[in-house]
């Protein structure tokens, strides 16, 4: 990918489509949900409510996140390939997402024990604990045995396929091009994996976020394709999505 075909636009355009995807249009979904819940048109039981509200959700987060960003690049005058989404050697891209996906999975236990010995500097253990147990939940109701065999599968697609493109398309394509447009290589890495970090909104596992979109963001420099990083990101979610399941 060379340099000139990277599409720019304004760092308050990256902030936009955060604020849309992120908050605004899932909030929108979810509404529309519950008035056709209200109205009698679609009927959840009672005990998948909460599980399947949060897969529309998602959903719309991800979909909203991959959509304004493609919407975005082609107000530029360019399409996703100016950001990587394209296949320049399939079977090394695929092997090196592989390799750099186990990589990182290796390398996230000790960015999670750095962050855990910085946060009992100020806190005390069992308060650090209580922390690290609340973000953990945050994933376990995203795949779990409770739900209905339908809803395992699709949350796994989502975590595994979908959110990854989403994701490595705007923060790895889009982001650090606009960032590096602006402040260069170093800085466009160090804040596009900040704002990575930022969006997961997690305090002990905010450095460990923070660590794997550096990565990935430097796979993406080096590799000059969307494919390897892609590809990293759905291992770690796989090996993630399959300890939860299991715990």
């Amino acid at each position: 990918m060379n340099s000139a075909a990277k599409p720019y636009s304004s760092v308050w355009d990256v902030f936009v489509i955060l604020a849309l995807s992120m908050g605004i249009v899932p909030v929108l979904v979810t509404m529309g949900f519950d008035c056709l819940l209200a109205a009698d048109i679609v009927t959840v039981p009672t005990s998948q409510l909460e599980q399947i509200t949060m897969a529309i959700a998602v959903s719309a987060q991800e979909a909203a996140l991959f959509l304004l960003t493609w919407g975005v690049i082609r107000s530029t005058g360019k399409d996703l390939k100016a950001v990587g989404l394209v296949r320049c050697r399939p079977w090394q891209d695929l092997l090196w997402g592989i390799g750099l996906g186990i990589l990182c999975i290796a390398l996230s236990p000790i960015g999670e024990h750095v962050s855990r010995l910085i946060f009992t500097l100020i806190l005390d253990e069992n308060t650090v604990a209580q922390m690290l147990s609340r973000e953990n939940m945050l994933a376990s109701k995203l795949i779990n045995k409770g739900q209905p065999g339908w809803l395992r599968l699709y949350m796994g697609w989502l975590v595994m396929f979908v959110a990854p493109v989403a994701e490595e398309t705007f923060f790895r394509g889009y982001v650090y091009a606009v960032f590096w447009k602006r402040w260069g290589t170093t800085v466009g890495l160090l804040l596009s994996s900040l704002l990575f970090a930022l969006v997961h909104m997690y305090l002990l596992h905010f450095l460990p976020v923070f660590l794997l979109g550096l990565v990935l963001g430097l796979a993406y420099e080096w590799r000059k394709t969307l494919v390897t990083p892609i590809v990293a990101h759905s291992v770690m979610n796989l090996v993630v999505a399959i300890a939860v399941y299991y715990s």
